[in-house]
């Protein structure tokens, strides 16, 4: 099938985007470019096409916010294994190396926490499998 030369010359549309090969514009685009600059045509770059879900992990990781996703998950979790009460006066501060670091506001919900930390951290851990929880410590603050 033929097009005529007019197609070839149209703006490319952000419909024509799915197609990486550079258009006849694009090529006497970089043609005139290097003339311009004084260098040798050099070939047009194909630039590999890139999905969200391929961008997204990078992006977290470049921003550093993975850590607060994480600590996301965990404060849902919390809330629904210790109920209101004591998710009113403790938060999930962090989790290093393993560890779960919980603020408690007062002294007898620490005790009450300490008490039940063998149930929390086995519920936790099933809950947040891939989160790697090992222990949980309990802090004032």
């Amino acid at each position: 099938m033929d097009f005529p030369l007019a197609f070839l010359l149209r703006p490319a549309h952000h419909s024509d985007m799915s197609n990486r090969f550079p258009t006849f514009a694009q090529r006497r685009r970089h043609a005139l470019i290097a003339a311009w600059r004084g260098v040798e045509d050099g070939p047009l770059q194909n630039l590999p096409t890139f999905s969200a879900a391929d961008l997204v992990g990078k992006i977290v990781a470049e921003a550093g916010i993975g850590d607060r996703l994480k600590l996301e998950e965990i404060l849902s979790a919390w809330k629904e294994i210790v109920g209101d009460f004591l998710f009113q006066h403790s938060r999930p501060d962090s989790i290093q190396r393993g560890v779960l670091m919980v603020r408690v506001l007062q002294p007898t919900i620490h005790h009450a926490l300490a008490m039940e930390r063998p149930r929390i951290l086995k519920r936790l851990q099933a809950k947040l499998k891939n989160l790697g929880i090992k222990d949980i410590r309990l802090k004032h603050g």
